[in-house]
């Protein structure tokens, strides 16, 4: 958990510095926003593909990759000026940061009996919350205004020092002799989790855009001085650690992941359409129940509900397959928040996210009885 948390130096950076990027190489928030676009689509992408090598090979060493990887390209990236090479690395740190999440739920999945599967599972997102909050509290700190290029080597400098204690520390998951990769059994499996698939992509299209977006949400209100944008966008993560916590108590207390996500979902749905029509001081105390909730039902949506409902021995492949839709759909975020705050300004952005929620919610609900059978109750 905390080797991921970590991951996120290298990947959140690129949120705290977006406004600087843009008016520093003279291009529109909506290109600059492609940055993460690119990003998610290709992390998408590659996370369906580590999801299923993490399958068969040694998931120990696919950390160890990508952790070296997203360091080097975080370093390259401080000393580019072209937007075209920066998109270029940026997915490049997509293919980098695809191997850490999948490959590690396999490490649980195999070295965990099933009663202890749904409380661990409930664990593991609050390492991207921690480290969202981490590393949008250096940046802040560190990088303004022209300074932006520090928010790229200091993250390379430190996952450097994170794959030194990752090798340290040895955790694998146990060897096992590989079948192969079989077409049937990935479509057959895509078949059976399909509603969770299409609910991740829905809520990983909020969840995303508002880690892409969230800080320049706060820097156009005009309620926090510049200088504090950092504290304030990490404090807000400390707002989404309080919603895992709520999902953890809800989901101990009734054993149903499903039926504690689609709740959720429902609640922070509502809240972000109260946001649309909500300004100035209001907003905030609206904006952190719309967090709360939002991070309690997406956590448990890419965590608890892939170990939970994955075949035997296809952890990996299956938390793969929902984190590719979650981020793929995460990606439109990047270009797609950034043009439509242009144009019609944030409540439209609220309204969509509210909708987009609310039919997570749906999904989820009409397939909750799904966890009853795989726990023998029905």
């Amino acid at each position: 958990m905390f080797t991921y948390a970590l991951y996120y130096l290298g990947r959140v950076n690129v949120s705290m510095v977006l406004p600087a990027l843009a008016q520093d190489l003279g291009v529109s928030r909506a290109e600059v926003g492609a940055l993460g676009t690119i990003f998610f689509w290709v992390y998408g992408i590659f996370h369906f593909v580590s999801g299923e090598i993490g399958s068969h090979v040694s998931p120990f060493r696919l950390v160890s990759i990508g952790l070296l990887a997203s360091a080097i390209v975080n370093l390259v990236f401080a000393f580019q000026s072209s937007l075209i090479i920066m998109l270029i690395l940026w997915g490049l740190n997509g293919v980098a940061q695809s191997g850490g999440w999948s490959p590690m739920f396999r490490i649980l999945a195999e070295r965990l009996d099933r009663a202890h599967i749904k409380r661990v599972s409930t664990v593991m997102p609050f390492s991207y919350v921690l480290g969202t909050a981490l590393t949008w509290a250096l940046i802040g700190a560190v990088a303004s205004g022209d300074n932006w290029r520090i928010a790229f080597w200091l993250p390379g400098l430190a996952l450097l020092l994170v794959l030194a204690f990752w090798r340290k520390a040895g955790i694998d998951a146990p060897k096992t002799q590989s079948s192969g990769i079989r077409l049937s059994t990935i479509i057959a499996e895509a078949r059976g989790i399909a509603f969770v698939m299409l609910a991740a992509a829905l809520g990983g299209f909020v969840f995303n855009g508002t880690i892409i977006w969230l800080p320049s949400y706060i820097l156009d209100s005009g309620l926090i001085a510049d200088s504090m944008v950092g504290a304030v966008a990490a404090l807000t993560q400390a707002v989404a650690i309080l919603g895992l916590i709520l999902a953890r108590s809800l989901v101990a207390r009734s054993n149903l992941a499903l039926l504690t996500a689609a709740q959720l979902f429902a609640a922070a749905g509502c809240a972000f359409l109260l946001l649309a029509l909500t300004q100035g001081i209001f907003a905030i105390p609206v904006v952190a129940f719309a967090l709360l909730a939002l991070n309690g039902a997406f956590g448990l949506t890419v965590s608890a509900m892939p170990l939970l409902l994955a075949p035997a021995g296809r952890a990996s492949s299956t938390t793969g397959a929902v984190n590719m839709m979650s981020t793929f759909f995460g990606g439109m975020a990047g270009f797609s928040i950034g043009g439509l705050v242009e144009a019609s300004g944030w409540s439209a952005v609220f309204g969509l996210w509210g909708a987009f929620l609310l039919l997570a919610c749906l999904l989820i609900w009409r397939n909750r009885h799904r966890e009853d059978r795989r726990d023998g109750k029905a």
